[in-house]
């Protein structure tokens, strides 16, 4: 059993990332490992895995991850394992989460960085005053369920996650010297402090614009990358060189053939994705106008640049779509996705069945 929880805990670090690019929702830590259960534990980490899975339901999404926030208390709570606690520390050195200094309210965090970064709050605890959207979660079944409250829209970033920071504590893997950051957070005077070490950031430079991008195969995102402006990307199933995207994994042998070697390029442009059909085999515009609507369905000529709208995407073989990976639909593909518990022993997850 101990085996299986420790490939649990691994599947589950997979999914966890402070990059908002890889993840679709905010959670408090604290609170998802204590959604109610009926395996006689009052915290069980475990349940963290239960609800990457309901959200990758939701969105229908089996690549997205979470960005998990949590006071310092949580490294030493004594209702975790000590396999669970070693594990917490694991990530919060690697920069896998947001540990804050003890006595930090990390729920109002967890709002201030799902603003920032246009993402949902999970929680089950009201939000007044909170204009973002919240994703209730709810034991169901033994799993967990997830339903929408507050606002629907898709949020907007704000303007601190568009600059470059630098934390003055040395290897803080928060505001690392190159790649991904957190969004740092607001001391309430307008400045901006690291929210681990609560020391006052220095302002590095513009961060270019990046979008996340999805693969969807039959209406489930199967892999996430970042198109960012100023380096267009060609991506197919074994394309070369630099700013190469390979999705030949990702494709089914049925999809994987009618897939040309470099399909298409992407560019970021003035925050628009330019979408050109480099590819042999061709490709179609599915236009939408909103989430939900049905696609216009355009043929696209080799060579030509498209802008490409919010909610549309380009159809690169039956099925398979690239697209905004957080302009989903959501919906039934949403069953289908990949469970990160598969290993789990069932007896460290059970919840009660509602």
């Amino acid at each position: 059993m101990r085996f299986q929880v420790t490939r649990a805990l691994d599947a589950i670090e997979a999914r966890m990332r402070t990059d908002p690019l890889l993840t679709g929702a905010i959670v408090d830590v604290a609170e998802a490992m204590r959604i109610p259960g009926s395996d006689g534990r009052l915290a069980n980490l475990l349940r963290l895995g239960l609800v990457i899975d309901a959200l990758s339901r939701h969105l229908a999404d089996e690549s997205v991850a979470i960005y998990a926030v949590g006071s310092r208390s949580v490294l030493a709570d004594t209702d975790l394992t000590s396999n669970e606690r070693m594990a917490l520390r694991r990530w919060s050195d690697d920069g896998m989460i947001e540990i804050l200094p003890a006595g930090t309210d990390a729920l109002s965090r967890v709002c201030e960085v799902a603003w920032s970064v246009g993402q949902p709050v999970i929680t089950a605890r009201s939000l007044p005053g909170f204009p973002g959207a919240r994703l209730v979660p709810a034991p169901a079944s033994g799993s967990v369920m997830l339903a929408s409250a507050g606002s629907k829209s898709p949020q907007q970033r704000s303007q601190p996650v568009s600059r470059q920071w630098h934390c003055p504590v040395p290897g803080c893997p928060s505001f690392p010297p190159s790649g991904p950051q957190s969004p740092p957070q607001n001391s309430g005077t307008g400045i901006a402090v690291c929210p681990r070490h609560l020391e006052r950031l220095v302002d590095a430079g513009p961060r270019p614009m990046t979008v996340p991008i999805a693969l969807r195969i039959d209406g489930l995102a199967k892999y996430r990358f970042g198109l960012s402006a100023g380096a267009p990307l060609v991506v197919g199933r074994a394309p070369d060189g630099p700013g190469a995207v390979v999705l030949g994994s990702y494709l089914a042998q049925h999809i994987v053939t009618r897939v040309s070697r470099s399909h298409l390029r992407l560019e970021l442009r003035d925050g628009v994705i330019i979408v050109t059909d480099i590819s042999t085999n061709g490709s179609l515009l599915n236009a939408r106008p909103d989430r939900g609507a049905a696609p216009r369905v355009e043929a696209m000529t080799r060579g030509k640049p498209v802008a490409l709208g919010e909610w549309d995407a380009v159809e690169l073989a039956e099925g398979a779509e690239i697209g905004r990976a957080d302009r989903g639909a959501g919906g039934a593909a949403g069953d289908q996705a990949s469970s990160v518990m598969q290993d789990a022993p069932t007896v460290a997850i059970r919840l009660p069945k509602m």
